[in-house]
């Protein structure tokens, strides 16, 4: 460990209860860079948005993954979605090789206990403890393989309960779906996998598609869920590169498509309670013809999650606090913005961490605060500040702040604004339901509460209108009800869907 880490590690016991809460909304609203057509995420229904018309058009109805993704020309969607599989034979066949593997290998360490034990003990099955197949959804593939191939003794041991119980386990799996703006009934199916898949991320030359997969070591107890990056090709060649391990959500691709840039955790062991210290890198994963730089995968005995390994050249950047939600995000002329914690040296007992918009310089490779005090002021200790959100000119940035309000800061400038008033914030005060995007680049879309100033006054004795997404015109400072004619099941935290939960 060098000199920094140690220096971060000391301050960790006093900061670390205050860094964590709240969580990444649901659902999402996202725009190409023009703002002339919306990709809209409820419920895990999945919608199109008229930039124009404000028209909706459903793309999936069911089951859509979190953070599904729309490139930056509007032409491509790609997103993940959790299908239930009619047979452990038909499952089989659509996963990768080394995922087959796995769950042999599984299926046989289950097999060997239970022989060994010559009994069904409590109707349960003596899985592993540890390894990428314990969590409950997952070791079901490996419960379903033993038994539906059982031999004579081991139908025996099982006897007709245990048979029954194992071969009514339900089997999921997730894919990779990219379809055209043009043609959104055509699927095309870059990747499948049985652990859970989300955050989709399209290259900027729709070439690849980037996604992050659950590869949890083992049931996770008071720990963030880990999750790996991997590319795969929208033709289909390549399915799952292995790119890097335990990263945080809000990856970014360069604008040539060539790298991605992520925050990785340096600790295999991510507790909720602790400070973890990550590192900024990027890494290349493809060259200038498109080609990805990967390796086919050499399963061990044990299997394997992905199909290829990422032999691209990877920099380490910077050092920042890891935590799941943070966001990394291009700019232009070699600069990376990227969510993270000042840590004060030194530091008392009451003093408290401050989330902020930091600038890493590739020419330089120096790191700046880029957010004056009168905007980090606001920020406090609210999470969901990370989710910081860039205007495609780069000039202007979104920052969630609590009770589901957001700052608009023109970047290295004192133009500060609040659309959202003190008195109009709701919901908890640490976790947004919608967070603010751009639609283009003078206009912004974000969730109101029923007596905003946005939305018409109601009258006495009348309810107050429900939750509405509102696009305001910065130029102009004019603005419409976005969700005004949707349906309820397409209206993000509608009283009825909050009934629901």
């Amino acid at each position: 460990m060098n000199n920094r880490w140690i220096t971060y590690a000391l301050v960790a016991s006093c900061m670390a209860a205050t860094f964590f809460g709240g969580c990444i909304p649901e659902d999402s609203l996202q725009w190409s860079d023009d703002g002339s057509v919306g990709l809209l995420r409820v419920a895990g229904a999945l919608y199109l948005v008229d930039g124009q018309t404000d028209a909706l058009t459903e793309i999936a109805s069911h089951d859509v993954q979190l953070l599904p993704d729309i490139s930056k020309d509007g032409s491509l969607i790609a997103y993940a979605e959790q299908v239930k599989c009619d047979s452990l034979s038909e499952g089989l066949k659509l996963l990768p090789a080394g995922q087959v593997k796995m769950i042999m290998f599984y299926a046989s360490q289950v097999k060997k206990s239970l022989l060994e034990a010559g009994m069904l003990a409590d109707g349960g099955f003596p899985f592993p403890e540890q390894g990428p197949l314990t969590p409950d959804d997952y070791r079901n593939w490996a419960i379903r393989y033993m038994c539906e191939r059982a031999d004579d003794k081991l139908s025996k041991i099982l006897g007709d309960e245990g048979n029954k119980k194992a071969r009514e386990m339900p089997l999921h799996y997730f894919r990779v779906v990219v379809v055209s703006r043009k043609a959104l009934d055509k699927k095309n199916v870059v990747a499948t996998s049985l652990f859970s898949v989300l955050a989709t991320r399209l290259s900027p030359n729709n070439r690849h598609v980037a996604y992050l997969m659950h590869t949890q070591q083992g049931q996770v107890s008071n720990s963030f869920e880990e999750y790996g990056l991997y590319v795969a090709s929208l033709k289909g060649d390549v399915q799952a590169v292995h790119v890097g391990d335990r990263v945080a959500f809000g990856y970014d691709w360069s604008e040539d498509g060539e790298r991605i840039v992520y925050l990785d955790a340096d600790s295999q062991d991510l507790r909720e309670d602790d400070l973890i210290l990550g590192t900024l890198k990027e890494r290349i994963v493809a060259d200038t013809q498109g080609g990805l730089f990967a390796t086919p995968a050499v399963p061990s005995d044990q299997g394997s999650a992905w199909t290829h390994e990422c032999t691209g050249q990877t920099a380490s950047l910077a050092g920042a606090v890891f935590y799941p939600w943070l966001k990394v995000r291009y700019g232009s002329g070699g600069r990376i913005f990227f969510s993270s914690c000042l840590l004060p040296l030194p530091t008392g007992k009451k003093d408290e961490p401050r989330w902020s918009l930091f600038c890493y310089d590739s020419v330089t490779a120096a790191v700046a605060d880029v957010l004056p005090s009168g905007v980090s002021n606001h920020t406090g200790q609210a999470i969901m500040m990370s989710q910081f959100a860039l205007s495609p000119d780069q000039k202007k940035v979104l920052l969630p702040i609590k009770n589901n309000r957001f700052i608009c800061y023109e970047l290295g400038t004192d133009s500060i604004e609040f659309p959202i008033r003190e008195d109009e914030g709701f919901g908890e005060e640490d976790a947004a339901e919608l967070l603010p995007s751009w639609k283009g680049n003078d206009e912004i879309s974000f969730l109101v509460a029923g007596n905003s100033h946005f939305l018409p006054k109601a009258e006495e004795g009348v309810a107050a209108s429900p939750k509405q997404i509102i696009v305001l015109k910065k130029s102009d400072g004019t603005s419409r009800v976005l969700s005004k004619s949707w349906p309820d099941a397409a209206t993000p935290t509608s009283e009825d869907r909050q009934q629901e939960k």
